[in-house]
């Protein structure tokens, strides 16, 4: 057995040191991808390891249900920062803007509250997936950047989840009636998911199939950019690929064709013409695959003949349950400034219902059962947008804060590269049909823009 030589104790010296004085500075270069000499892995450190492993379990009854998904990750996220505590103040003060915008999100909610009252089980769930995000984005800096979990295992728990998760969606379409036909295996998931997709079409473990794009490139995809992890990279298209070919949806069809676009942009080096020339027949690889895509797939065929409002049912519904509370904020400006308050989206889509139901009646729009029940919505009613259910809950002053606020973070620490813009870009879209404050992809971003030193043109090989 080999002793630890001076410069190994001097080294964990250091370490200690910085660990005490509550300062650790930001990942070098190579360090997300740098080879393990020893095993730095502390018992709590499994609660983040398991937190990983869950991330595409999300759709399970196992979870607590948070507006519309039942994830296990983020709870696993929170319970290890509480477990970690002595950790926390260093990280809140690196991060200390976004641990005190809850606060001006509290103050806001005071004027809707004031005009529409509380609704308790509804805001308890929104103010709680908020801390929830915060907890993620807590985590993964104490877990990597201060107490340096072996960032390697993590990949390696990370690219085996969505692996079995992948397997599993295999499973699903085998067991379709329309093929194997196996009912103990179309039982077991019909008791197992808390909102059950697997009977008509694969949806992995994801709350719904319309998730597969939100955790393949808002998750997978930037951590490959991080890591240049081969595993993951290979993942990804093989994933998308397996989605489209086993029909899971329409959404992965459209964000793997709009993800590969932004992919190639934040990719290519346009300085040399033969890349550059191989970008334009990508383009139009790409071009042609969408337009089959569109002629080939029903519903893709049908949005495109009868349009978004008529050719799909399920966009129907996506569509009216974002209009229903926008109607509102067009003939209620002061709540459209500062919101309806935390939990009361309902009520902005009660008094908005009528007006957007007439526009949505009157440019041919497909009538449905979804549609006619929002005329009297429940207490904790979902938009499907992360952009229609905060700015409905806090406002436009505080949906711009926080824009600003993330823009002004990632200036401030010189990460305005190639990469991250079009990462940016990329989550911007990603949003638009995704509502949960909880999910990964925005604390993965506002972490790692900060944590990771960009370097290099293109600071894709910077890690």
């Amino acid at each position: 057995m080999s002793t630890p030589n001076n410069t190994q104790l001097g080294n964990k010296s250091v370490q200690e040191k910085r660990r005490n004085s509550g300062h650790c500075p930001a990942l070098q270069r190579g360090a997300m991808t740098e080879t393990l000499t020893r095993i730095t892995i502390t018992p709590s450190d499994m609660l983040m390891f398991a937190a990983v492993a869950m991330l595409p379990f999300d759709g399970t009854k196992i979870g607590i249900p948070l507006p519309y998904w039942t994830p296990i990750s983020p709870w696993l996220f929170t319970l290890y920062t509480i477990i970690n505590w002595r950790y926390l103040r260093d990280t809140a003060r690196r991060f200390l803007p976004f641990f005190l915008f809850p606060l001006l999100l509290v103050l806001t909610s005071v004027y809707g509250w004031q005009s529409y009252g509380i609704h308790a089980s509804a805001t308890t769930k929104s103010f709680i997936s908020i801390l929830l995000g915060l907890a993620c984005l807590a985590s993964l800096d104490i877990a990597i950047r201060i107490k340096r979990v072996p960032v390697r295992t993590l990949l390696t728990t990370l690219f085996t989840a969505y692996v079995v998760a992948f397997l599993i969606g295999i499973l699903q379409y085998i067991a379709l009636e329309r093929h194997l036909n196996w009912q103990p295996v179309r039982a077991y998931f019909w008791g197992a998911l808390y909102r059950n997709y697997a009977s008509v079409r694969p949806q992995f473990m994801f709350a719904e199939p319309s998730y597969i794009g939100m955790h393949l490139f808002g998750v997978l995809l930037p951590v490959f950019w991080l890591t240049r992890d081969r595993k993951i990279g290979i993942l990804i298209p093989i994933f998308a690929a397996g989605a489209i070919a086993m029909g899971s949806g329409t959404r992965i069809i459209l964000d793997t064709v709009v993800a590969t676009f932004i992919w190639l942009i934040a990719t290519i080096n346009f300085h040399s013409r033969k890349v550059t020339a191989g970008f334009v027949g990508a383009l139009g690889l790409l071009g042609a695959g969408g337009l089959s895509a569109i002629i080939i797939n029903p519903r893709l065929n049908s949005l495109a003949t009868n349009g978004l409002l008529a050719g799909d049912g399920s966009m129907s519904a996506r569509i009216f349950h974002m209009l229903a509370p926008m109607w509102s904020w067009k003939h209620d400006l002061s709540h459209f400034m500062f919101g309806w308050g935390a939990g009361n989206i309902s009520n902005a889509v009660r008094t908005g219902y009528a007006g957007a139901r007439q526009w949505y009646d009157a440019h041919g729009g497909a009538p449905n059962t979804e549609i006619d029940g929002l005329a009297n919505p429940p207490a904790d009613t979902f938009t499907m947008s992360i952009y229609a259910s905060f700015i409905t809950e806090f406002g436009l002053f505080c949906f711009l804060a926080f824009l600003l606020l993330v823009l002004a973070h990632v200036a401030v620490h010189h990460g305005w590269s190639r990469r991250n813009i079009c990462w940016f870009i990329l989550l911007a879209y990603l949003y638009i049909q995704f509502e949960s404050y909880a999910f990964y992809a925005i604390p993965l971003f506002i972490w790692a823009v900060c944590t990771i030193k960009n370097r290099g043109k293109n600071n894709i090989n910077s890690l």
